[in-house]
């Protein structure tokens, strides 16, 4: 009796210690690099004498400058060994020439300047040192996590660069879901707010409203951004029903108080660069057909759109918008899984579970999310298998069970952060912990009807929730939750008429098919 346990106990001691020899590999090669880098000083020790005996010339510069505005340029960090008068001549690629060891220039046309500092000592030694300067026209801020339109943003770029027009390209890309992505270009406008106050036109390009709510949440986090939009222009890109998004600007106008907030297409990111002004923008917007609608007005409460004001309220109050989204679309997801229950006829671990999993899902990215419910389940079987010989109360042995799916919980984490996996090591741990409580419910039906019946059923809850996971992951549909809320009432109908249901289930057709066939031959 005690030697499988005592072989359990090796096991989950093994699950708790495996990363050790990863750890000590990593030692080992931090050491070798350490001793290459020693090699690397020894070797670079006779430049860096040489480079401390030389005359070196260094330039301390913006690298953009608004045409007709002023730039310094400073030449005082360069260095001199035997500490002598230096001259200093600048070269300022417009064809202006000047001298001194710093000085201010403007350019009165834009493009991009090569400038070049001469620096020569008492004994005729000299060195030159480049810095290039981009001189632009107008400038606007561009906010975006849109993946899937890179190479169109690096296009972009380019040609407003020819046009003479800079674009500050601030963006999150790479993540597994909408709900990480949102997060993670709020984490990073909120370490560019400095450069966000330099700007009075702020271009939005992301998926669904997210970009407006963002901009919400900025405002609410941080005086300085919120008094960099008063006043300001936003054009928000989207491919969404422009009356759709118009709700959600209408609140996101009341909570940051722009000049205007223009909804349009991708297509509008080219007059934009080509315009000289807003209304030159529209102008062009109108002559070439492009849709647009502007939103210059907050949104005023009615019986239509009562909780639409609601929720407006809540993000001008600093609610996360996310948190919003996932409490729209439960009523979503739990009439998708009544539907699948009660019509398809697919067997669940009541709506709950389901409900829990799919939730976890969009908050984990549906890649990550199954793998994590795959290896909690898998240990919390295998911790069952091995703690049903021995005789323990059924909420004590749980409890061991719940204890090892944290443990595995807390070693991907560990191995999430070792391979440098954003997506694991990024991700909240509520989601997980809430996919580890299934684990409970799993066991309990292994225990009354089986390993086989548990795993069927576990396997079409699982099928549910990815199938909920794709409709509440629709963007459309969450856009349109998130600016009409007041469809929330529709599905208390729509599970009214599912309850009320007395036909038989699809997959009871299937079940039941050579009944049918038989009858029909009768």
């Amino acid at each position: 009796m005690k030697k499988p346990f005592a072989t359990f106990l090796v096991l989950l001691f093994a699950l708790i210690v495996f990363g050790m020899p990863l750890a000590i590999a990593e030692e080992s090669a931090s050491d070798d690099l350490h001793d290459a880098s020693l090699e690397f000083d020894v070797e670079s020790e006779g430049e860096l004498e040489a480079s401390e005996t030389s005359l070196v010339a260094s330039i301390d510069a913006d690298t953009i400058v608004m045409v007709d505005r002023s730039i310094i340029f400073d030449a005082s960090q360069s260095y001199d060994p035997e500490e002598g008068e230096l001259t200093y001549e600048w070269h300022l690629g417009d064809g202006n020439r000047q001298t001194g060891v710093e000085i201010v220039h403007s350019y009165a046309e834009p493009g991009e300047y090569q400038v070049t500092l001469v620096v020569r000592s008492n004994d005729e030694e000299q060195d030159v040192a480049t810095h290039t300067v981009f001189v632009y026209e107008s400038t606007f801020l561009l906010i975006t996590d849109n993946t899937k339109e890179v190479d169109k943003l690096e296009t972009l770029v380019d040609y407003a660069k020819e046009q003479g027009v800079y674009v500050n390209l601030v963006g999150s890309f790479g993540e597994t879901s909408e709900f990480l992505s949102e997060e993670a270009l709020l984490q990073a406008l909120q370490e560019s707010v400095t450069t966000i106050s330099k700007y009075d036109t702020f271009v939005v390009w992301t998926t669904g409203s997210s970009g407006l709510t963002i901009l919400s949440q900025l405002s609410q986090s941080s005086s300085e951004a919120g008094d960099a939009f008063e006043g300001a222009d936003i054009i928000v890109i989207s491919d969404q029903n422009v009356a759709t998004l118009q709700n959600i600007a209408e609140g996101t106008f009341r909570t940051i108080s722009p000049n205007q907030i223009v909804l349009t297409r991708a297509e509008a990111l080219w007059p934009l660069v080509d315009s000289a002004n807003m209304s030159d923008f529209l102008a062009d917007l109108e002559l070439r057909g492009v849709t647009y609608k502007i939103v210059d007005s907050p949104v005023n409460i009615g019986i239509t759109n009562f909780m639409s004001f609601f929720v407006n309220y809540m993000l001008e109050k600093g609610v996360p918008s996310n948190t919003l989204k996932l409490v729209l679309m439960l009523p979503v997801i739990v009439t998708m899984v009544a539907f699948f229950k009660q019509v398809v006829g697919l067997e669940t671990l009541g709506v709950y579970t389901p409900s829990i999993i799919t939730l976890s899902l969009i908050a984990l990215g549906l890649q990550f999310g199954l793998f994590i419910l795959f290896v909690i389940l898998l240990f919390g079987t295998l911790s069952r298998l091995f703690l049903q010989r021995y005789r323990l109360l059924y909420i004590p042995r749980m409890a061991i069970v719940l204890t090892i799916v944290s443990v595995t919980i807390l070693v991907m984490l560990l191995m999430g952060a070792y391979l440098n996996v954003s997506q694991l090591v990024a991700i909240s741990v509520f989601p997980m912990l809430m996919m580890s409580t299934l684990v409970e419910k799993f066991v309990s039906i292994q225990t009354g009807k089986g390993l086989k019946s548990a795993f069927i059923i576990i396997c079409e809850t699982v099928l549910v929730s990815v199938m909920c996971y794709f409709i509440a992951e629709w963007t459309f549909l969450k856009t349109l939750m998130l600016g009409h809320p007041e469809l929330i009432l529709f599905f208390i109908v729509a599970n009214v008429v599912l309850g009320r249901w007395t036909g038989l289930r699809f997959m009871e057709y299937v079940r039941f098919r050579e009944i049918f066939r038989y009858s029909e031959e009768e």
